[in-house]
């Protein structure tokens, strides 16, 4: 989703509300075969939740 919208659009987070948050959030899960898809960073998909509450959209 980063690459979509510019970081300055006001939906985002802010870079030290993040740093207070990130570290309450768990760990990535190790996967040794690497058979799933690729994970989206927990920033991006924040971002994006935030952006739905932000906004009302569906």
């Amino acid at each position: 989703m980063g690459y979509m919208v510019s970081r300055d659009d006001g939906c985002r987070m802010l870079d030290w509300l993040w740093e207070r948050v990130e570290p309450l959030l768990p760990s990535t899960p190790f996967r040794p075969l690497g058979c799933h898809a690729p994970r989206v960073p927990d920033r991006d998909a924040m971002d994006a939740i935030l952006l739905v509450l932000w906004t009302g959209m569906q």
